[in-house]
């Protein structure tokens, strides 16, 4: 059955439009009566949709069959009994728990039996005669429209119900990918505290030795904070406080922070900034793009140059950050900002992850470009409604 109040409301709509259209549309004229196929929206209305669907489609039926034709107590009795057919057929059956193939065959066998109640009531009830034009429109052609569309809601009912268990899965292996990777990544320094401390137990320890290895496990530990932060990070990149960020400001500071690194790896850093102003996190925006410019210098052991870009176009602030390094595959780009994946020998992926869960909050839109040997660019577009006036600031 389906459900959720959006839900029904939806398929009360839809079906009672097919109903007046059914109306407007005969399949059969004689001087006892006029028939079309209003019948199977109606039973597919009660089956899917429930009782209340389908005594509100009993109304639809009514009102539009009266200003359609005009009032008949024939149609009425009918209607109410066909209604009442199909909701103790469904309890009797519990039609919500058949499997696919015998809700078919019981939508076709109550349908069929809907119709000779009908003749009966009709010819019980007023002049109707019964003829083979009636057998193949009243009961053969309505019967296999019911097996048709019957068969169709259960086929697109499968295919949802294979779609919401795709994303469940999906899901769970993202959580156990995530898990994993939090286990074996915070182990490695947590591993590297313990053994010092055990070593800071050790008798006549010089004071310099207890002084290093007090270092290297304060150093150890606030890796294992930041790797923390980064999962947390991912999980909830879009934060309470949103301010107008300038785009020269934060990237020129960025280029000062990784000069170090730059230097260390004989790295020529090339700017050319636009100013611009975009709404987000501060402290967000410098992680994600500082661990872009990282990964890009790392890239370049041999040296090379880094070269840092904004353009400010119509709507639209474009950021550029672009490498001469090893390059990738295009298997490897496919794979970027995943979890746990990385192109470095000792690398988590952690920083692309981040990277790239902050510029989706921040309605951003990533793109990379790579060639083996060549090098890689990332341009990062914001659009318009997250661009202001610089002198609005």
């Amino acid at each position: 059955m389906i459900h959720g109040w959006y839900t029904r409301l939806a398929t009360l709509v839809s079906l009672g439009m097919a109903i007046i259209l059914c109306m407007l549309s005969p399949i059969y004229n004689n001087p006892y009566c006029v028939h079309d196929l209003r019948m199977i929206p109606f039973v597919l209305g009660i089956l899917y949709g429930g009782p209340f669907t389908g005594l509100a489609l009993l109304a639809v039926l009514l009102v539009s069959r009266t200003m359609i034709y005009s009032w008949s107590m024939v149609a009425f009795v009918i209607y109410a009994v066909i209604y009442l057919l199909t909701v103790i057929g469904m309890k009797w059956f519990d039609f919500n728990r058949l499997s696919s193939r015998k809700k078919i065959i019981f939508s076709v066998v109550l349908f069929t039996v809907h119709s000779i109640v009908a003749a009966l009531i009709a010819k019980a009830m007023t002049v109707f005669v019964i003829d083979e034009s009636y057998l193949i429109n009243f009961i053969f052609l309505p019967s296999l429209g019911m097996l048709i569309l019957t068969y169709i809601c259960e086929t697109l009912l499968k295919q949802i119900q294979i779609k919401q268990a795709l994303v469940k899965i999906e899901k769970m292996e993202v959580l156990a990918q995530l898990a994993a990777s939090i286990s074996h990544e915070v182990k490695n320094p947590l591993t590297v505290i313990k053994g010092f401390l055990r070593l800071l137990h050790q008798e006549n320890l010089p004071v310099g030795k207890r002084e290093q290895y007090l270092t290297i496990a304060s150093s150890e530990l606030n890796r294992a904070e930041e790797i923390i932060n980064d999962y947390l990070t991912f999980a909830k990149p879009d934060p309470d406080q949103v301010e107008n960020i300038s785009v020269s400001e934060q990237l020129h500071k960025l280029a000062d922070m990784v000069e170090p690194l730059s230097n260390q790896q004989s790295v020529l850093v090339h700017k050319q900034i636009e100013d611009a102003s975009i709404v987000g996190n501060t402290r967000s925006f410098q992680q994600a793009f500082l661990n872009i410019m990282k990964n890009a210098i790392e890239s370049m052991p041999d040296g090379g140059t880094l070269t840092i870009l904004s353009k400010v176009q119509k709507g639209t602030v474009s950021i550029s950050i672009t490498d001469t390094g090893v390059g990738m595959t295009p298997d490897q780009q496919e794979r970027l900002g995943e979890p746990y994946f990385s192109t470095k020998e000792k690398g988590t992926g952690l920083g692309l992850m981040v990277s790239y869960r902050i510029i989706e909050a921040m309605r951003g839109v990533i793109t990379v470009e790579s060639r083996v040997g060549k090098g890689t660019g990332f341009q990062i577009v914001f659009t318009v409604d997250q661009v202001k006036d610089p002198s609005s600031i």
